[in-house]
């Protein structure tokens, strides 16, 4: 049964079936009674709206990709609690791509396109080392003359033409140096995850410029790379008074193999953590024992720049909206998003 057979059968027009079918009440234009009457119908007889004819008559699909370049699970979760609560008023639908190496990503990207999807939500994979590189992508851009908007939400991405929802990831860096020099620290490190995002690589870069620029050796600040089952070594800490860590949670995790090498009362972190990943690590400390045991007490201080991942997601629809129904043209390239910094812990 196609749409102009269901209208005939509740008496209604083909547009009115469409309306009802494809919009909330407050939009369908028809009255409550027509509206419940319709799709109770549609509920009896089984009748659905083709999605892909639907894509071929109309210039907007009102699809939505989400994709990932790795399983970040809580992160991805997050960021789609915050997507789902703004697209779901609008209507809109969301095909999500949790995906394991960039051969996912290029299927679910080829997909996007197959959809006329309106816009993509994209997290670009973490990558090794020091450096991060967009080439993996551009080769996918090169593929297709058509593409629909690209909105980066997490990690900061490199690729020409792509909308990114970012923190202020070279602020928070050079806060962190500043911050650290009025506590009278002169010798630093950058401790970041092995395997990290753009972003990472940004604070630590805002944190070397700015020390440089206050008359810091280049000697003077290490830059390490942690792993839990890595063999680097974190002798090269010693004497370390001051330190940007590229998350809370690799401030946690790493704490057991660097402490040996540092006096941890002189040592002042920085490090930034979303508020959904700490209230999950306090949820799963053991009872009554969080405060107790909190590493960060044995710092000289620390400094958690906190932000909230629902927000970015959030940010991010908001910007894939605005660019599924005016275009690019009012759209900055970045919309960057806040964090507070809260010093935990300060001797």
């Amino acid at each position: 049964m196609n749409m102009r057979e269901f209208a005939k059968l509740c008496g209604v027009a083909h547009s009115t079936v469409s309306r009802v079918l494809n919009r909330p009440l407050a939009d369908a234009q028809v009255s409550k009674e027509t509206y419940d009457r319709i799709r109770a119908k549609a509920a009896e007889v089984g009748f659905k709206v083709n999605y892909y004819a639907q894509i071929f008559h109309s210039r907007n699909s009102n699809c939505f990709g989400f994709i990932t370049g790795n399983r970040v699970h809580l992160l991805a979760e997050t960021l789609l609690y915050g997507v789902s609560q703004s697209l779901n008023p609008e209507n809109k639908n969301l095909s999500i791509h949790l995906c394991d190496d960039m051969q996912e990503v290029e299927a679910a990207f080829e997909k996007m396109v197959l959809y006329n999807a309106d816009a993509v939500f994209y997290v670009p994979p973490i990558q090794k080392g020091k450096n991060y590189s967009s080439r993996y992508m551009d080769k996918i851009m090169k593929k297709y003359s058509h593409f629909p908007p690209v909105v980066v939400l997490y990690g900061g991405a490199g690729t020409p033409g792509f909308y990114q929802i970012r923190l202020h990831d070279y602020e928070i860096g050079r806060q962190a140096a500043l911050r650290q020099l009025n506590r009278g620290c002169r010798n630093f490190v950058i401790l970041c995850s092995l395997y990290s995002y753009m972003m990472n690589r940004e604070m630590g870069r805002g944190y070397r410029e700015t020390l440089l620029e206050n008359g810091v050796p280049s000697k003077k600040i290490k830059e390490l790379f942690f792993w839990p089952d890595g063999n680097e070594n974190y002798a090269k800490m010693r004497g370390a008074d001051g330190m940007l860590c590229s998350h809370f949670l690799v401030l946690l995790h790493s704490a057991p193999v660097f402490l040996p090498h540092v006096d941890p009362a002189k040592l002042h972190v920085d490090c930034p953590c979303g508020t959904e990943m700490e209230n999950t690590h306090r949820l799963f400390s053991p009872a009554g024992t969080f405060k107790k045991n909190d590493i960060r007490c044995i710092f000289g201080s620390v400094m958690i720049h906190q932000y909230k991942i629902q927000d970015i997601g959030a940010k991010g629809t908001e910007v894939a909206l605005q660019l599924s129904r005016n275009g690019g043209d009012a759209v900055p390239p970045i919309t960057y998003i806040d964090s507070a910094p809260v010093l935990s812990h300060a001797k």
